[in-house]
């Protein structure tokens, strides 16, 4: 078995400082409201981005999204799936007509009444993945592979209150074709993640009612 890894890397601490440094300006003393820019960087600020409803999912509050409207003949979600160990937005996943993509030219997630949130509450390792490599040559990098239990709920965006919630398994024992390593001789772990389509089947009935 062959595959393909992305391998990971971090900026020596001396370059971090440096970027720190040229990022201060050229020492001229002015700063982003002096020009006008300091307005812009406060709405820019005020902007919602995605991460901002990513607490939702445990119970927070979104005041400036729309309030959920059940009698409303759609809904807009933006979708939170743990990856790893944190929660990751994968709206993207969801059908494109159910969720709102923001933009640098307007605020456009605050027409967002609902967040579906998937969390991983337990796993099970079921093989151990290898054969991969980087740059045509192999390594010692494995992966051990779980199946996954997820506790999948649909939540208001302005209220954090949860409108249904079931348990879904992930059931893939497929090996991940990519995945990320640091060296040459890691073991990482790989979890299976729900379908597309048992989200959205569970998801369909708050976003269409």
């Amino acid at each position: 078995m062959f595959m393909t890894s992305h391998r990971m890397f971090a900026l020596p601490a001396a370059l971090l400082g440096f970027a720190a440094l040229a990022a201060c300006g050229d020492g001229s003393g002015g700063d982003a409201s002096s020009d006008g820019g300091g307005d812009d960087y406060a709405a820019q600020a005020s902007v919602l981005f995605p991460d901002d409803f990513q607490a939702v999912c445990s119970g927070a509050t979104v005041s400036r999204a729309t309030a959920y409207d059940p009698a409303a003949s759609s809904h807009k979600a933006l979708y939170f799936a743990t990856y790893r160990d944190d929660l990751l937005d994968q709206s993207s996943n969801l059908p494109g007509d159910w969720t709102v993509q923001w933009s640098p030219d307007g605020d456009a997630l605050t027409a967002i009444d609902l967040v579906v949130c998937a969390r991983r509450t337990a796993a099970q390792q079921v093989k151990v993945c290898d054969g991969y490599e980087v740059d045509n040559r192999s390594t010692q990098n494995t992966v051990r592979w779980h199946t996954a239990t997820y506790e999948v709920s649909v939540r208001e965006a302005t209220t954090g209150t949860v409108l249904g919630e079931t348990t879904m398994e992930a059931t893939s024992s497929n090996c991940p074709m990519l995945m990320s390593f640091d060296g040459d001789s890691d073991t990482v772990d790989g979890y299976a993640s729900l379908s597309d389509t048992a989200v959205a089947d569970f998801v369909r009935p708050f976003i269409a009612p």
